[in-house]
């Protein structure tokens, strides 16, 4: 009884790492399964089990931002993609802007109506992140998800209507400091939200940048 009471501690922990990776990887319900990230890191684009496209943030923001983005939304977007078609489902219309031309080119064909792709090539404090002023409305909504984030998250906080919010992806990086001190100066609110990406298995941040009486409900 001695011997097995010291070897149960040692098969335990040399099992557990094989058997909670298998739960992890092949259970239904579990984490991984279930939100789609062992199927997005099997195609290597963000999406659901059954293909639907996602944004590249993680988890816990997505599925904020799937219960509080609504029809009436109007969305900007500094970098398109996968994120593009899964706004275009929720909100009444997005305009998205993007520096790389194959990119853009591949993807204009297969967005749909109420999406308006731009392009505008990376620079740093330029036409990139001021495209969005010249659209001459205000949006609800303006995902800083591409380049320049910190000239974008200026630019964007001027373009925002009563209800706006700004998201920052990445916000855990560095270099993005100077856009969450310059809006907290501006009287605006940060919510962070922290986990995994599709395809990545490190922790990644979503800043929501907001004030009161906006549309997300926070």
């Amino acid at each position: 009884m001695n011997i097995i009471n010291k070897l149960y501690p040692l098969v335990r922990k040399s099992l557990w790492l094989p058997i909670s990776g298998y739960l992890l990887m092949f259970r239904r319900c579990s984490y991984l399964r279930s939100t789609g990230w062992v199927e997005s890191f099997k195609s290597g684009v963000p999406c659901r089990n059954d293909g639907s496209p996602l944004p590249w943030m993680n988890y816990p923001v997505i599925a904020f931002l799937e219960e509080r983005l609504i029809k009436d939304i109007s969305l900007f977007e500094f970098g398109s993609g996968y994120s593009t078609k899964f706004f275009a489902q929720r909100v009444k219309d997005v305009t998205s802007v993007e520096y790389d031309i194959q990119w853009f080119d591949k993807l204009k064909e297969s967005l749909p109506a109420n999406v308006n792709l731009l392009f505008r090539e990376k620079d740093v404090n330029g036409k990139y992140c001021r495209l969005i002023s010249e659209q001459n409305r205000r949006y609800d909504v303006v995902v800083v998800d591409g380049r320049d984030r910190v000239n974008c998250v200026r630019t964007a906080v001027e373009c925002l209507s009563e209800r706006g919010v700004v998201i920052l992806d990445d916000s855990q990086r560095e270099k993005y400091k100077d856009a969450l001190e310059h809006v907290a100066a501006r009287g605006f609110r940060v919510l962070h939200w922290e986990g995994i990406k599709p395809t990545s298995s490190r922790t990644e941040r979503t800043s929501i940048i907001y004030r009161d009486g906006n549309c997300l409900g926070i």
